[in-house]
C-alpha cells in the first residue's frame, strides 16, 4: 500500500513544484548560508589564538568567498524567480498566512543580498580593530575581488566609519537571517507534519538534486583544490657592462619568514646583476644588482597578491629594489640594499677562483627599516618582523672582457 506522504508527492503536478533550477539554487544557497554562519562564529575567536591563527586566516578567505557566492546565487535566483513564477500557495491557507509567507520571502531575499553586500563593504574598507588591515579578498584563491566604492583609498577616519557601520550591519543582518531561517524551517515542518499539505514537497530536491549537488561540489572543489600562484620562469641576467656573467641555473635571491606561525619561503624571479670586477683592482671594482619587486613570490596566492600592494613593495612607485657595493675586499663585499628608498647595510661573502666567482649572503631585514607591512602589522602579530634574505650568485668571467 502506498503511504500518504508518497501519495502526496505523486499527486503534485509539475506546475505545482518549483523548477529544478529554483530547487538547486535554494539548497545550494541554504547550505552556503548555514556553513558560513558556523564558519564566521568560529573564526572570530580562532584568529586571536596563536595555534589556530593560520587556519582562521584561511577561514576568513573561505567566509568571504562563500558570502560572495551567496550574493551571486541569490541575484541569479531572484532573476530566475521573476522569469519563472513560483507555484501558487495552497488554497486552504488563511489570508494572514499568505501575507506572512510572502513577506518572509521578500525579507529573505533582502537578507541574502544584504548580508554579503555589507560584508563586502566591510572588507573593502580594509580596517579592523582600530587600524588598517590591508588583506586582499580572493574568491576561492582564483582571482582578487575589487574593493567597493574605492573605500580602501579613503582617509583612515572615513575607512574606520565605513568599517564600523558595515560591520554592525553585517552582524545584525546575519543574526536576523539565522532567526528567520529557524522560523522558515519551523513553518515548513509544520506544513508537512501538522497541516499535511504539499508546501515542503514543492521544494524537495527531486529533479534539482543533481544540480544542487554539482553546485555544492564545485564550491567544495574550489576550496579544497590547492591554491597556488602561477610559477614564473626565472629571468636572471647580467647587465651589458658586466665583465662577469651570472649563472642563472645556480644563482638565486630568496626571502623567508613566518605568517601566522607558518613558515614561508619565496624568491625574486626577475633580477639583473651588474658585476664590474677585477681581482687586481678592487678599489675600482663594483658589484650591484636590480630586483623587480613585482617578481617577489612564495607561491601562496594570498601572499603573492599582497606583496605588490602599497603597504608592501608598492610596485607602482618602487618597481625595483637594488644593491650597490660600497667596499670590496678579497673575501667580502660591503654594500647597500635599497628597498622603497630605504638604504640597508649588507655584507656578502666573496670567493674568486680563476674565472669563477661566488657571492653568498644570509642576513635579516627588519620590516620596519624597509617599511614593509608596517601599517597593518607593525608588531609582527601576523608576519614576522624579521625577514631572512639569502643571496647566492655564481658567475664566470666574460671572455670578451678577459685581460690578455
Amino acid at each position: 500500500m502506498t503511504s500518504p506522504s508518497v501519495s502526496r508527492v505523486n499527486s503534485i503536478k509539475q506546475a505545482e513544484r518549483y523548477t529544478a533550477v529554483a530547487i538547486a539554487l535554494h539548497w545550494a544557497i541554504a547550505a552556503a548560508i548555514i556553513g558560513n554562519f558556523a564558519l564566521g562564529w568560529w573564526m572570530h575567536e580562532a584568529i586571536e589564538v596563536a595555534e589556530t591563527q593560520a587556519r582562521a586566516i584561511t577561514a576568513f578567505q573561505l567566509h568571504k568567498s562563500l558570502g560572495l557566492t551567496v550574493l551571486a546565487l541569490s541575484l541569479l535566483r531572484l532573476a530566475w524567480r521573476w522569469m519563472n513564477p513560483p507555484p501558487a500557495l495552497p488554497a486552504g491557507m488563511a489570508a494572514w498566512e499568505r501575507s506572512v509567507a510572502q513577506a518572509t520571502h521578500v525579507i529573505f531575499y533582502g537578507l541574502m543580498i544584504g548580508v554579503p553586500l555589507t560584508g563586502w563593504l566591510l572588507v573593502s574598507a580594509q580596517w579592523s580593530d582600530g587600524k588598517p588591515l590591508n588583506v586582499p579578498t580572493l574568491w576561492f584563491g582564483q582571482f582578487e575581488v575589487p574593493h567597493l566604492l574605492g573605500l580602501s583609498e579613503l582617509t583612515n577616519e572615513a575607512r574606520a566609519r565605513w568599517a564600523e557601520g558595515a560591520g554592525e550591519a553585517h552582524e545584525w543582518l546575519a543574526f536576523a537571517t539565522a532567526g528567520l531561517l529557524a522560523l522558515h524551517v519551523g513553518a515548513a515542518l509544520k506544513h508537512h507534519f501538522i497541516v499535511r499539505d504539499d508546501v515542503l514537497m514543492r521544494m524537495a530536491p527531486k529533479a534539482g538534486l543533481g544540480v544542487a549537488v554539482m553546485v555544492l561540489a564545485l564550491i567544495a572543489w574550489l576550496f579544497l583544490k590547492p591554491a597556488a600562484s602561477a610559477v614564473e620562469k626565472d629571468e636572471i641576467t647580467s647587465s651589458a657592462g658586466s665583465n662577469w656573467i651570472v649563472d642563472a641555473t645556480t644563482s638565486a635571491v630568496h626571502f623567508s619568514g613566518t605568517h601566522a606561525g607558518v613558515p614561508f619561503r619565496g624568491r625574486f624571479s626577475r633580477w639583473q646583476a651588474d658585476i664590474r670586477f677585477d681581482p687586481a683592482d678592487l678599489m675600482h671594482s663594483q658589484i650591484g644588482g636590480t630586483f623587480e619587486t613585482a617578481s617577489a613570490s612564495d607561491g601562496v596566492v594570498l601572499h603573492d597578491e599582497s606583496l605588490p600592494q602599497k603597504e608592501w613593495f608598492d610596485v607602482e612607485r618602487h618597481p625595483a629594489a637594488s644593491f650597490r657595493s660600497t667596499r670590496i675586499t678579497s673575501d667580502t663585499v660591503d654594500g647597500v640594499l635599497t628597498i622603497k628608498g630605504h638604504a640597508l647595510p649588507v655584507t656578502l661573502a666573496l670567493s674568486v677562483a680563476g674565472d669563477s666567482m661566488t657571492l653568498n649572503g644570509r642576513f635579516e631585514v627588519d620590516r620596519a627599516a624597509a617599511d614593509l607591512g608596517m601599517e597593518s602589522d607593525p608588531e609582527g602579530q601576523y608576519v614576522s618582523r624579521k625577514i631572512t634574505v639569502e643571496v647566492r650568485i655564481e658567475a664566470t668571467r666574460n671572455v670578451l672582457f678577459r685581460t690578455q
